[in-house]
């Protein structure tokens, strides 16, 4: 394992592989207040931060030729999550074995106000066997944060052992806490978050 800062530029993974059952249809693909689709904008964010970027995906959902349709988002690799399909956890560790030896800035498809200063506080380089969250100081979004390479091994231990949820896996890690608005961590549930972000949309 490294002993040092990771200096390996961390990799962007936007999970959008959800079954998206509350809202009804697929989050990545519901529009954006500023045009394209929640998917097609956190790809911007990430590359515009420099951030090699990565889309998990489930097979049959079309987001690899979604994101064809925008030129400056085919560079995005559009990656397909074999079964089991059993939520962000699981989704991380298979991450982290397919693209080993790099920190993830793990990504929701649906975060609507995502920026490149918040991405690039979040991909500056860490300690050893830590993590970065962001948190507005009463909740906290493990899935807009980065978690260091070196975390792989005790992540897939945590999933052998039938560890599936971020909450019962982040106390075993030093976490570094990312103050940022609570409009950062706002996503996007249910038809009504949708409604409210396009209504109160930032300009």
């Amino acid at each position: 394992m490294p002993s040092s800062f990771c200096s390996e530029r961390p990799l962007a993974a936007i999970l959008c592989g959800g079954r998206s059952r509350r809202m009804g249809r697929d989050k990545a693909l519901l529009p954006h207040p500023h045009g394209g689709s929640l998917l097609q904008h956190a790809c911007a964010m990430a590359l515009a931060t420099g951030l090699e970027t990565i889309c998990l995906s489930r097979p049959h959902q079309g987001h690899r030729q979604h994101l064809a349709t925008a030129p400056a988002l085919r560079q995005v690799a559009v990656l397909e999550e074999q079964p089991p399909w059993e939520g962000p956890l699981l989704a991380l560790a298979k991450l982290t074995t397919t693209c080993p030896d790099r920190p993830m800035v793990l990504l929701a498809c649906d975060l609507p106000h995502l920026s490149v200063p918040l991405l690039k506080a979040l991909a500056a380089p860490m300690p050893p066997r830590h993590a970065r969250l962001t948190t507005d100081g009463a909740q906290q979004q493990p899935l807009l944060a980065t978690y260091g390479a070196d975390l792989a091994v005790t992540l897939h231990q945590a999933v052998a052992a039938g560890v599936r949820s971020f909450r019962q896996w982040l106390p075993s890690l030093q976490v570094e806490w990312l103050r940022v608005p609570s409009t950062a961590l706002v996503n996007l549930n249910h038809p009504q978050d949708l409604a409210a972000t396009h209504d109160h949309s930032h300009p």
